[in-house]
């Protein structure tokens, strides 16, 4: 049952957060409260996310059963004691999982229009920022599970995060800087994954909008 119109701006808002969430990673830890923004700023790509892929009753629920966990594991770490092990293993896995089956449905929704506007492109970034965090919350998980899996130095909890997310970027645009590198056999794996995703993402699904946008130019 549809429940919706993909709209022109439905990518908007979750574009706008993403990148409130990405470029400004680095700067919350500067001032005070800086860490609970960036559990406010999470929880609203969360909403976001939720809100603009609900194109039908099915995703709707889906979103919603995947994502209120993460967004109450969000919360919860704003109020009370979120140091724990098996805490922080939990929000980074509801995270993944979350994040992941939002890149599915956005990859899907893009792919299968025939034409491509600019919200298409707007949701083709998600997806693309989306794959950073979702391996971000990946890395967090194996090296909670497995310390020492990855050396990226020390620091408190919230700069480790900073730090993976940067890792994962690097990654996924195959900079390779080498200053963070993946020391046990899964988190070797889950890095290369990511690259070679990385770089099919853009040479099929970006190649192919561009292709598309190319030939509706050319017949209009």
């Amino acid at each position: 049952m549809v429940i919706g119109v993909h709209m022109h701006g439905t990518y908007t808002r979750l574009l706008f957060s993403l990148t409130f969430v990405v470029v400004l990673t680095p700067f919350f830890n500067l001032f005070p409260g800086g860490r609970a923004l960036f559990q406010l700023a999470f929880i609203a790509v969360i909403f976001t996310a939720i809100w603009d892929i609900a194109r039908t009753r099915r995703v709707l629920v889906i979103g919603i059963i995947l994502g209120f966990p993460a967004l109450a594991v969000r919360l919860t770490s704003m109020i009370g004691d979120s140091h724990a092990v098996l805490f922080r293993s939990t929000t980074e896995g509801l995270g993944l999982l979350f994040f992941s089956y939002v890149v599915f449905e956005i990859v899907r929704d893009i792919t299968t229009s025939s034409d491509v506007s600019n919200d298409t492109i707007r949701g083709a970034f998600c997806a693309y920022l989306l794959m950073g965090l979702a391996w971000s919350s990946a890395y967090q998980l194996v090296a909670l599970l497995q310390p020492g899996a990855i050396n990226i130095g020390t620091g408190g909890e919230f700069t480790q995060t900073q730090n993976f997310t940067y890792y994962s970027f690097v990654v996924l645009t195959t900079l390779g800087f080498g200053d963070i590198t993946p020391v046990s056999g899964l988190a070797r794996s889950l890095t290369w994954i990511e690259a070679v995703t990385g770089q099919l993402f853009i040479a099929t699904i970006i190649a192919r909008l561009v292709g598309i946008r190319m030939r509706n130019d050319s017949d209009s």
